[in-house]
């Protein structure tokens, strides 16, 4: 069964274990290489939609947030390096550890 509505093509699809699932179809390929191309680009979109709607909730509690690309975009090579040091101390190998224990 396959519907259009609002300008995409929804599919009904039975899986393995007899289930259902409702799939939103964003375009056609001629290869399987563009078509996961243009998934890999609509879910980059997406990812930036979610963390623009989560700043500016973040913003409207007072909090000035901004998006890791805007906070490193006019850092010098020398910053840059000092700031991903300091990032990777501070959040990534905390929650490393966290993992390995």
């Amino acid at each position: 069964m396959n519907i259009d509505w609002v300008g995409h093509g929804y599919k009904v699809i039975k899986t393995g274990s007899g289930r259902y699932q409702v799939v939103m179809i964003i375009s056609e390929h001629d290869s399987e290489d563009e078509a996961y191309d243009t998934m890999h680009k609509a879910m980059d979109k997406e990812a930036d939609e979610i963390t623009k709607y989560e700043i500016e909730e973040l913003r409207k509690q007072g909090i000035n947030a901004v998006t890791f690309k805007d906070a490193i975009k006019d850092m010098e090579p020398d910053e840059l390096e000092r700031f991903l040091e300091e990032r990777k101390r501070k959040f990534l190998d905390p929650t490393l550890d966290m993992n390995i224990k």
